[in-house]
């Protein structure tokens, strides 16, 4: 089996900051929703329409997570999976997920008051949690990196570079030769397979 390398499990940095920016926005028009909804006192106009924009902007953000729970599947979470990193907490991520996909569709087509409030709250309570859920992730992730691999080496070998520091010209033949043949072995060594 053909491992993944390090730097494919890593998001490329416009993937995360994108990912990071539709769970702040789910996150925070859904807090603003909960808020004009269960917490406002006397609501006039303004609750009343920024309740309403705060659903549509969670219901579009909503869609736009979705997507990028595909692109995350596709890559991110096969290539973690194979390399055996972080697997407890990524499923515990990706099932919150579920829940949150399935209790939103429920919000919408689940019959019934009380089924619909049960749903509600749990919709909610998982939500809201969601934040600290990705920090662990995040965390738990980068504690699982092979030792030797920094944020910047990671980087440089996602775009291609090759050693920030290079060793000097050597003017020994044989430490040359000796180099080379090292090199050379390594890439019989670990060629890709297909």
């Amino acid at each position: 089996m053909r491992h993944p390398r390090p730097d494919s499990i890593r998001l490329k940095p416009l993937q995360r900051y994108f990912l990071y920016a539709v769970v702040a926005l789910l996150f925070f028009s859904g807090v603003a929703w909960a808020y004009w909804n269960y917490l406002a006192v006397s609501p006039g106009d303004f609750e009343t329409s920024a309740k309403t924009w705060a659903m549509k902007l969670h219901g579009a953000a909503a869609m736009a997570i979705l997507v990028l729970i595909g692109m995350l599947l596709t890559g991110h979470v096969r290539f973690a999976w194979r390399a055996g990193r972080n697997r407890l907490n990524g499923s515990v991520f990706l099932s919150a997920f579920a829940v949150l996909t399935i209790t939103g569709y429920g919000l919408y087509y689940a019959g019934g008051e009380r089924l619909r409030a049960w749903t509600s709250w749990i919709h909610l309570a998982i939500g809201l949690v969601l934040p600290i859920l990705l920090l662990i992730h995040i965390f738990l992730g980068r504690r699982t990196r092979p030792l030797g691999q920094s944020r910047t080496r990671s980087r440089l070998a996602s775009q291609g570079a090759t050693d920030r520091h290079p060793k000097p010209f050597t003017t020994n033949p044989n430490t040359a030769l000796s180099e080379a043949s090292n090199n050379a072995e390594f890439r019989v060594a670990h060629r890709p397979l297909l």
